[in-house]
This record gives C-alpha cells, structure tokens and sequence, in this order.
C-alpha cells in the first residue's frame, strides 16, 4: 500500500478510517501506559483502606474516654487485691482472719521467698500451710480462700484423716481433716 492508495480508502471511508487510527494510537498509549494502572489502583487501595481506618477509629472513639475510666477502675481494684511480699505481717494476717472465720485450727503457715525473676509486672508469692478442722470448716476454709480478696492459686493440696482426737466431725464423730497447701498469692515484689 502506497500513500494515494490510504488517501483513496481515507475518502472513501473517513468515519472508519479516523475510528480505525484513533484505536491503533489508543491501544499505543495503553501498552505503555499500562504499568500506571497498577500504581494507580495501589494508591486506590490504600485511600480506602486508610478511610476505613479512619472511620472505624471515629466510631470506637465515643466511648473512650468512658472505657478508659474503666480501665482505671479495674486497674485499682486490681491493685487492692495485691499483697506486698515485704509486708509479713499484713500478709499472715490475712491467714488468721481465715482462721477465725472458718473455725480451723491453723497448724502452720510460712510465706516463701518470692522469685528473683518475674516475666511480668506481678508475681506469684509461695504460701504453705496446713490446717486441721472438720470437713465442712476446711472446705469453708478452701472457698475462703479461692473466693476471697486476693488472687489465689493453689499449687498443691493434700489432706488426711486429723491424728489428735480433739477434732470433731460435724456429725460429733471423733476425727476431722487436715488440709496441707501450698499456694501463691498474687502480688508485688
């Protein structure tokens, strides 16, 4: 083809030639344009999910400051439950209120050294005790102890028939129980 014979088809045929060149320079900016796409919906995507982002940090953001008064009030209550490994007595104490409440007979307690090294802000402070009582006041003693104000977890806990002959059962039977833990209560160094 010579250039009188695309003049003649241009004349014959103006709409479809203009379409047929305008489609071969469109389809040549495509082909190296065609990479921008791809940057272009990138760039898309990340708008949209950075004004999801937005949104959802705008629809969570009305309770905050509510949510964190919470959070605060947790944390106290939290704090109120803790013991202080230096303070024995305060600590022992909390035994003995047991004691008198339950109406057991405390054989023996000993608060244990606490670790050296704690993976966390709390740490967990070693208790043996051993008390002797009937069924139903070491089991008193027990939910005492599981739901009372401090965090309690036991770690080990035997019990055996009570060797003196002073312990009733709630039956007025001769005998009773003697519980020996060993548990950790929650607290700071």
């Amino acid at each position: 083809m010579t250039l009188a014979d695309l003049l003649a088809t241009f004349k014959k045929q103006p709409i479809g030639s203009v379409c047929g060149a305008l489609a071969i320079i469109l389809a040549g900016l495509l082909y190296f344009r065609n990479d921008l796409i791809a940057e272009n919906q990138a760039s898309a995507d990340a708008k949209v999910s950075e004004a999801a982002q937005i949104l959802s940090n705008t629809r969570y953001a009305e309770g905050l400051a509510k949510q964190v008064e919470q959070m605060q009030a947790f944390g106290k209550e939290i704090d109120s439950r803790l013991i202080r490994a230096g303070q024995l007595g305060i600590n022992l104490q909390y035994f003995y209120k047991l004691e008198a409440e339950s109406q057991v007979k405390l054989l023996d307690v000993r608060q244990g050294l606490p670790p050296k090294v704690s993976k966390g802000l709390y740490l967990g402070i070693p208790y043996t005790l051993s008390v002797q009582g009937s069924f139903k006041q070491v089991v008193f003693f027990l939910q005492h102890l599981e739901n009372g104000p401090h965090f309690c977890h036991f770690t080990a806990a035997t019990y055996s028939k009570a060797a003196s002959a002073g312990v009733d059962a709630p039956g007025g039977a001769a005998g009773g129980v003697t519980l020996n833990l060993t548990l950790e209560l929650l607290g700071l160094p």
